[in-house]
């Protein structure tokens, strides 16, 4: 039977107490495992936010034509974006623009870079997507999206209670078959499919770094719910909230 959830925020733990040992080696006991648990969890779902936003497309037919012959909005508060497409038809011959009835699938590579602050951290990131959409000719039900990404999450902070957790991040992501209902307004969620990311974690303090590797997998199931797996722990993330201290709900382990 499940446990009572609790919000993410309040379930952030204590100061980090890294301390280092005579010979210059970190004393892992006192690392903040907890602490980084919870921080991973928020880096790595805002870039699932991003993932999806990169995903959407507008409802009607014209909109989807724009979506794809133009750059379109930059995505929100990013310092700088680039977007490249390449459409192809059901046989993969490559095609000069996209064409509602006969392109199949759409090969985009994007780079962002954006500063994001919100309650609960803030930090400088740069982000590199490679991503396919098939399923689009003719009169489409379903869309779904594959494709790899990159990223570096720079002076990530993470307040907590008067205390400071500061890290560099680099990850590598794998979106594997996130299947998108057409049209959207009948299906706002992701139907079935996963995002993983795989962090790269390290924290220096007075000198002394400490480095760990965290893996999280968000698997969606056509609800407004996804369950984001970091290292073991599970937690919610709530699609149809907007602020990051609201997203994350935590499951206590049975």
């Amino acid at each position: 039977m499940r446990t009572t959830m609790r919000n993410l925020s309040l379930a952030c733990a204590a100061l980090i107490g890294l301390a280092a040992c005579d010979d210059g080696v970190t004393n892992s006991i006192a690392f903040d495992e907890e602490g980084l648990i919870i921080d991973a969890a928020l880096v790595a779902a805002d870039g699932m936010f991003q993932d999806l936003a990169l995903m959407s497309t507008p409802k009607t037919g014209a909109g989807l034509a724009a979506t794809y012959d133009t750059n379109g909005t930059e995505v929100e508060g990013s310092t700088a974006f680039s977007r490249t497409r390449t459409f192809y038809d059901a046989l993969g011959v490559e095609q000069d623009r996209y064409d509602p009835e006969s392109t199949a699938s759409v090969h985009t590579v994007t780079s962002v870079e954006r500063n994001v602050s919100h309650t609960f951290w803030s930090a400088a990131i740069d982000r590199d997507r490679d991503m396919w959409v098939t399923g689009l000719e003719g009169e489409e039900t379903q869309r779904t999206w594959n494709g790899t990404g990159t990223g570096d999450v720079q002076r990530s902070r993470h307040p907590e209670d008067g205390s400071e957790r500061t890290y560099d991040m680099q990850s590598s992501s794998v979106v594997e078959d996130v299947v998108r209902g057409v049209p959207r307004n009948e299906f706002p969620y992701p139907l079935s499919g996963t995002i993983t990311r795989t962090i790269h974690a390290v924290i220096t303090i007075d000198g002394v770094e400490e480095v760990r590797d965290v893996v999280v997998v968000i698997t969606f199931d056509g609800d407004n719910t996804a369950t984001m797996d970091v290292n073991g722990e599970i937690f919610e993330v709530d699609l149809d909230e907007r602020g990051v201290k609201k997203r994350f709900q935590r499951k206590n382990k049975k």
